[in-house]
């Protein structure tokens, strides 16, 4: 009989030893991913991330450097809804049902009204092809009201 007291009261230790592990494993692991979050921070803020593209193609004004499509689409994107925002997009290039080159002249994103934006929005988008050529220049016509105007050519 000794001997089963014994050996049960060895594998409760065994077991209360392991459970006890277990636990700790379990709050070592939470505290270092506690840890891990606190450094990394709480993520990207990808408003700021969107900000700081449409900034920098915004600074390519008047350089003579070339845009792409996607970053007119970007950019027209961000200023759709912005009243105080003038946007001209010039020679834009599209490829009409034939595959023949067409070129619309001017798009200009200029009413007040949100939904006439919305439309001049949605044509641009609809002729802007990703990899064509623009140059971008930009006007502050009033930097108190954050209001400008932004030309947009394609090459």
């Amino acid at each position: 009989m000794d001997e089963d007291n014994l050996s049960k009261a060895i594998m409760i230790g065994v077991t209360t030893l392991v459970g006890v592990m277990t636990v700790s494993a379990i709050i070592i692991f939470f505290n270092s991913s506690l840890n891990v979050v606190r450094k990394v921070g709480s993520g990207k803020d990808f408003g700021n991330v969107y900000r700081s593209d449409i900034e920098s193609t915004l600074l390519m004004s008047n350089t003579g450097n070339y845009i792409k499509g996607t970053s007119v689409i970007n950019l027209l994107s961000y200023y759709e809804q912005d009243v105080n925002v003038i946007l001209s997009i010039q020679n834009i290039k599209y490829l009409d049902n034939n595959g023949n080159v067409q070129i619309i002249d001017s798009i200009a994103i200029d009413s007040k009204e949100i939904n006439i934006r919305n439309n001049a929005y949605n044509r641009a988008l609809r002729y802007i092809m990703d990899n064509q050529d623009f140059t971008i220049s930009v006007e502050d016509e009033d930097i108190d009201l954050g209001s400008k105007k932004i030309t947009i050519r394609g090459v």
